[in-house]
């Protein structure tokens, strides 16, 4: 058993890291304020006006989840300008991650190593999660935050003797359904599975066991129940989120991506900046795995790409990845009995991780959907460190030596990125107020670089409709089709990327009204 000093000197370190990481934080985040980081969260912000306004009818949305939207509106409300309301979004990312270093250092407890390793390890959490604030969206830092918390509390080998337990389970777990419903069937299939190896390992408490699974689903369902209800009373359908069924049916064999990049789209409502502020209402080309044969050797082949390109984000998060999660796997090896009567440490972490991953790679993957396993990956790191410097294998020095090439692997990444993207964003923020001084406004629509032409929009609290190109051909659209979208639409502004001649004689028609003054921009006013 540690001692209390040995544990006091653990705890004031600890403390002493989270004021590092919020001396950073207050550093880093001016070079990060522009940043709209994706389309993602210019929606999200969209979405989160609407319920700053209180105009809950179109808020409410199958595709984004609700709960970063809620803690951002009262930002709003303070101030709606589209600047500061960017710069909240990195307030609430950093104290996500404040929170996130903190749930991870009480996880680390659900691993045993030697106070030394912990505490090394927890060292370069700092540098991950200042660069998962900043440099990504934060609603996929706020759910890794919520699904930490839940698993500190699964993970408790005494989880079986308290109901609280299971209680905190079910109701962090519905967070984490609210901020991004991919939580829904995870927590569902990742709390069965534990429940059911707590019930397997002590057959003296099976009763307390049946209670706690009941109750955490319980907890989950009244919470995540409330929502699933609102948004299906919406789409008219029984539905938990809409957004497993759209991104299933973009990664499929009909639909070539989303109908997003290609043709304009008019925005759900009168205040939102794009389309893709709602994606459910898309029409999308349904697909079956099992309809024939040639569609499952597709999933196959889906799930095979998405399987390389995970193994090379793991890798990309450090490169003792791979090494980590097979000794892991190993630990898998063994006939059931002893499976369930092994330490927790050894076989948790990798089933969580295997269940996590195995609903992304159906779809497509993105280094930012795996957070939650990167820090898994920095935790069982440390306790395998743990194990090997128990052998004799290897001494203090190579242990040090390791441990010292972990930590470097971990900071090198998130270190290097963080100071080499600096203002990052700061160019579109200032073409926008370049091209506010012609009063553009309202309805957008433009020829190319749909993602410039969105973070502009934004900026200048615009609506953009898209990119003119024909959605079956994917090339740019003829006079006449161009003609007839800026009538259907009541686009206001048509903003021309590059020198080409596409649509040439057309847009003599309409007034240039920047007369050059933007670099690789005309501005036409079409009404």
């Amino acid at each position: 058993m540690l001692k209390i000093n040995t544990l006091a000197k653990s705890k004031i370190i600890f403390a002493l890291f989270l004021v590092i990481y919020s001396i950073l934080g207050a550093y880093f985040i001016r070079y990060y304020q522009y940043d709209t980081i994706s389309r993602d969260l210019i929606v999200i912000i969209s979405v989160a006006k609407l319920y700053a306004a209180v105009d809950i009818s179109n808020a409410v949305n199958g595709y984004w989840g609700p709960f970063f939207p809620w803690i951002l509106a009262p930002f709003i409300l303070q101030n709606p300008a589209p600047q500061s309301v960017m710069y909240a979004t990195k307030i609430l990312s950093l104290i996500t991650g404040f929170f996130t270093i903190t749930g991870t250092i009480f996880l680390s407890y659900r691993f045993k190593m030697n106070e030394k390793i912990r505490i090394s390890i927890i060292f370069p959490v700092i540098f991950v999660i200042l660069y998962f604030a900043l440099r990504y969206n934060p609603v996929d830092l706020l759910l890794t935050c919520f699904l930490i918390y839940y698993l500190y509390f699964i993970f408790n080998p005494s989880y079986s003797q308290n109901l609280y337990n299971s209680a905190l389970c079910g109701t962090f777990a519905a967070l984490a359904y609210l901020t991004k419903s991919y939580a829904f069937p995870f927590f569902i299939a990742h709390f069965i599975i534990m429940n059911s190896f707590y019930y397997l390992k002590s057959t003296a408490n099976r009763k307390k066991v049946l209670k706690n699974l009941f109750l955490g689903l319980a907890v989950f369902f009244v919470i995540s129940g409330a929502w699933s209800a609102v948004i299906s009373e919406k789409y008219g359908y029984m539905t938990f989120g809409t957004s497993g069924k759209y991104n299933f049916e973009e990664s499929g064999p009909l639909q070539h991506g989303s109908p997003i990049w290609n043709g304009l789209m008019k925005p759900p409502n009168d205040k939102s900046v794009s389309a893709w502020e709602d994606p459910s209402y898309f029409k999308m080309k349904s697909w079956n795995p099992l309809s024939s044969g040639k569609s499952f050797i597709y999933l196959l082949n889906l799930i095979a790409n998405n399987f390389l390109k995970l193994i090379g984000y793991l890798q990309q998060f450090t490169y003792f990845s791979m090494i980590i999660l097979v000794i892991y796997l190993s630990f898998l090896f063994k006939p059931l009995r002893k499976l369930i009567s092994i330490n927790g440490e050894q076989i948790y972490p990798i089933l969580t991780i295997i269940l996590f991953c195995a609903g992304y790679l159906i779809i497509f993957v993105e280094f930012r959907y795996f957070f939650i396993v990167y820090i898994l990956i920095i935790l069982m790191g440390g306790y395998l460190l743990n194990m090997l410097s128990k052998t004799r294998f290897l001494n203090k020095l190579g242990t040090f030596l390791l441990l010292l090439l972990f930590i470097i692997s971990l900071i090198v990444v998130p270190l290097s990125s963080l100071v080499n993207n600096q203002y990052i964003g700061q160019d579109y923020y200032s073409m926008s107020n370049s091209i506010n001084k012609y009063n553009v406004h309202g309805n957008i629509a433009s020829n190319d670089k749909y993602r410039d032409s969105l973070n502009i929009a934004y900026y200048l609290n615009a609506h953009y409709y898209g990119r003119a190109t024909n959605s079956t051909t994917k090339k740019p659209m003829t006079d006449m089709e161009l003609e007839k979208s800026f009538k259907e639409y009541k686009i206001d502004y048509y903003f021309f990327w590059g020198n080409s001649n596409t649509n040439e004689d057309l847009l003599k028609k309409y007034k240039e009204i920047t007369n050059g003054t933007i670099n690789g921009l005309k501005i036409y006013k079409i009404r």
